[in-house]
């Protein structure tokens, strides 16, 4: 048996200081969507744009919906927003931004809870004061490092989530457009890397990442049908960005800590308990959160030999860890109507 997968990966780059407390990581985050279900989760994601209570079935053209007469065109121009964790905000609340964010968590939460196995994501923090950033280069020593994990993120993901099928097929890795799309190595010789350390598992058939523009609505200007992948690189985005709320408390937004919520209790359980096989929330072998490293890293050929290495070995004394407490503390979603922000 093999298994045909598409990547979708995002990141966050964090060297800010939050409540007094110092934040220096990089935040790498991958989906894997199978082919067979690729159309089943993005059709899932699509229509959680239709806020229209009649409908719940999202068509991208205003004419087209069966409600068009009831269902105005200025809600249809508002739901078919990018939806982008950044962009939820208390100062300048977006109602179908914040809405859509809530569908989207709550689609992650139920289709686990329903035992579907819809959702394979990956995320990997790596903490930049535990390296030695020098051994690193000089220029772009983040987009680097982050150039080298890049691969470990990739090749967990497709060992531990598809062991069951005798190979798996890499169809495309596409990644949310930055800095990354201009380093020296990562577009088209990080993934030829990859190869070498998936051989014996998979295939990686188009070795060359895709950039992809987070926000949809360009591609529909341009009438290209990436908007459909699009919508993927917007899902782990939201995915990454609120379990990063959790982990590292990086905003006091109250919008922000609102749908960091909906999501706290499978990350809390990912980093608790990460190899629950019976847990409820059913993410053994398909989701997956872990930093590195667990002590301070002062030689690169150490950190290298990770890469070449199965995810964990003895003899990095469990250099990849999960038991991280939330720093975000929790939140009373009913302590104050959100309604307040859009009045």
């Amino acid at each position: 048996m093999k298994v045909e997968i598409e990547i979708f990966a995002d990141e966050i780059v964090i060297p800010l200081d939050f409540n007094g407390k110092k934040k220096n990581f990089l935040a790498l985050g991958a989906l894997f969507v199978p082919l067979k279900k690729k159309e089943v989760l993005i059709k899932k994601l699509t229509n959680s744009r239709c806020l229209f209570d009649k409908s719940r079935v999202w068509v991208w053209n205003h004419p087209d919906c069966p409600f068009a007469q009831e269902c105005k065109n200025k809600w249809h121009e508002q739901n078919n927003t990018e939806i982008h964790h950044e962009k939820i905000r208390s100062a300048r609340p977006n109602n179908s931004l914040i809405e859509i964010s809530k569908r989207w968590i709550k689609l992650l939460i139920d289709t686990n809870k329903n035992e579907e196995s819809l959702v394979y994501f990956n995320i990997l923090y790596i903490d930049l004061d535990m390296l030695n950033i020098d051994e690193f280069g000089t220029e772009k020593a983040h987009e680097n490092i982050y150039n080298k994990f890049f691969r470990t993120l990739i090749h967990y993901g497709v060992k531990a989530f598809f062991s069951e099928y005798s190979s798996v097929i890499v169809k495309n890795v596409y990644h949310d457009e930055g800095s990354m799309e201009h380093h020296n190595y990562f577009p088209f010789l990080n993934l030829h890397k990859l190869q070498e350390n998936i051989g014996k598992i998979g295939y990686v058939e188009n070795t060359t990442i895709k950039f992809l523009n987070s926000d949809h609505r360009s591609y529909q200007q341009a009438e290209n049908d990436l908007y459909r992948e699009s919508q993927l690189i917007q899902f782990i985005d939201l995915i990454l960005g609120t379990a990063t709320q959790n982990i590292y408390y990086l905003s006091n937004d109250e919008l922000k800590k609102n749908i960091a919520m909906i999501i706290r209790p499978l990350v809390s359980r990912l980093l608790s308990n990460p190899n629950n096989k019976n847990s409820s929330y059913n993410y053994y072998r398909k989701q997956k959160i872990s930093i590195f490293p667990k002590f301070p890293i002062e030689k690169t050929e150490i950190y290298i030999q990770t890469l070449n290495d199965d995810f964990v070995k003895d003899n990095l004394r469990g250099q990849f860890y999960t038991d991280k407490s939330l720093e975000m503390p929790p939140f009373d979603n009913d302590q104050k109507s959100l309604n307040s922000f859009f009045s």
